[in-house]
């Protein structure tokens, strides 16, 4: 009996079918982990490039269509709502609601930072049919109104997109950025002389399509500047 016992094991140690399937049930979740990560990733980099086409066409259509001495002389008539949701919709089909467009006009005042002329932005439901106004990032000056403006209407600016043409000089020197009281015969107001930018940005909010994993919400954003095409 123990002899037939022993021949029965010793068949059973050598029999291997079977072990492809249980290796298999070993592998397939990292298989599905490993397939669904891909997915995931590939369709997240294909929404930060919509991100970056959508903030580059705002800030072209700005560039051609609205005038910096138009907007600079009255601002509060400036309104780029058609450039902003003509941009949004480059995001589709990605839902719209997510997103968030800004355009702001900038006037450089050194190397580094340029003075906030004008700022919109805005979001917009599911399909683009409903507008919202939205609150920028940057904050506005008051010119041309003669007063004193904030440092809160300076912002930095990547060095790389300032020539020395665009950098106004103060007679006494001084560098402008700082000089936030109205001009005198020696000192150059911020925001009154300088070179020009449009400046765009667009986040999107990313939500993971897969819900079974637990990937958290990814905010996408992109920053582009434009020299006007028109003055």
């Amino acid at each position: 009996m123990q002899r037939i016992a022993n021949l029965m094991l010793r068949r059973f140690a050598r029999n291997a079918r079977g072990a492809v399937i249980v290796e298999f049930a070993f592998a397939l979740p990292v298989l599905i982990l490993l397939y669904t990560g891909g997915v995931y990733l590939s369709d997240m980099v294909s929404c930060k490039r919509k991100v970056t086409v959508a903030t580059r066409s705002l800030v072209d259509l700005v560039s051609r269509t609205m005038s910096p001495a138009i907007i600079y002389n009255d601002p509060k008539s400036a309104n780029a709502k058609s450039q902003l949701s003509a941009s949004a919709v480059i995001l589709a089909p990605y839902k719209l609601d997510k997103a968030n467009e800004q355009i702001s006009l900038i006037r450089v005042c050194d190397a580094t930072h340029a003075y906030v002329v004008w700022t919109q932005a805005q979001t917009q439901n599911v399909d683009g049919s409903v507008v919202t106004a939205a609150t920028s990032s940057h904050s506005a000056g008051t010119l041309p109104e003669n007063k004193t403006q904030s440092v809160a209407n300076i912002v930095e600016i990547p060095s790389e997109m300032v020539t020395s043409a665009m950098i106004p000089a103060s007679p006494d020197g001084s560098n402008i950025c700082g000089n936030l009281a109205p001009g005198t015969s020696t000192k150059t107001q911020v925001g009154t002389a300088g070179g020009w930018l449009f400046m765009g940005k667009i986040s999107y909010s990313y939500t993971p399509f897969i819900s079974f994993l637990p990937l958290a919400n990814t905010t996408l954003t992109d920053t582009i500047y434009m020299v006007p095409r028109l003055y």
